[in-house]
């Protein structure tokens, strides 16, 4: 594990580096390490990135990733890229691309936050947003085609599954409007929690939701990060996968 000064370090070098330029909502790990040179957490730059790149490697072997909050994450296959991206206290108020947009917020999504956790309790990388061919929503308008509901995060050497439900926006409740099924969204996302648990279960797979009222939240139903007592959250309903 690096040590803790390194990486206060790096923290405070990407927190500049996103203050300094407000326009940016995203960029690869090895473009900062000038800045980091420059900061004397590097003395030089080897195959353009390596010294970050085997900081944020040592990190995620050990699970402890969020220690630099800023950290963006893309895997395909065998190949990972690692991306900064300002961190939920620092975003800037500024138009970004749909792309870019859609990073953020899945990378600082409480759903996001609370899988990270489960990563860490388990010591495990969970598949993110697995789809089984068994388990399929409601039929779409033309009566016939089904589409393949994701389980937040799955790990196979467990038969584990979790889901955790976002709060919905007071806006998208407001709205009103109807799911393809003719329900809200809400208890449609309830007919899918029922089913996910049930379908699963009768293939083998344990599925674990975690829910916004598992956690101190504000007063829109987002949770109030507070890594430690959320990570005791997380290992009391976890216990019976801990080794």
């Amino acid at each position: 594990m690096e040590d803790i000064t390194k990486i206060k370090s790096i923290n405070k070098v990407i927190k500049v580096y996103f203050k300094q330029n407000g326009s940016v909502s995203i960029i690869a790990a090895k473009e900062l390490m000038p800045q980091f040179i420059d900061a004397g957490i590097f003395t030089k730059d080897v195959k353009h990135g390596l010294p970050i790149r085997d900081i944020l490697k040592a990190l995620d072997k050990d699970n402890k990733l969020n220690l630099i909050p800023y950290v963006y994450v893309e895997r395909k296959d065998s190949i990972t890229s690692w991306s900064f991206i300002p961190s939920k206290e620092v975003i800037p108020e500024v138009v970004v691309s749909k792309k870019d947009s859609a990073l953020i917020a899945r990378a600082q999504s409480d759903e996001t936050y609370v899988l990270d956790l489960c990563d860490t309790v388990l010591g495990k990388k969970s598949v993110r947003q697995k789809r089984f061919d068994f388990l399929l929503g409601d039929f779409h308008k033309d009566g016939k085609t089904r589409t393949k509901l994701p389980v937040g995060a799955f790990y196979k050497s467990l038969n584990l599954a979790i889901e955790h439900n976002e709060a919905l926006t007071e806006r998208f409740v407001a709205s009103g409007k109807k799911t393809v099924s003719g329900v809200s969204h809400d208890e449609q996302r309830k007919i899918y929690n029922s089913r996910r648990a049930s379908v699963l279960h009768r293939n083998g797979i344990t599925c674990i939701l975690f829910k916004a009222g598992d956690f101190s939240c504000d007063e829109k139903k987002r949770i109030i990060r507070n890594p430690e007592a959320d990570l005791a959250v997380v290992t009391a309903k976890l216990k019976a996968f801990v080794k």
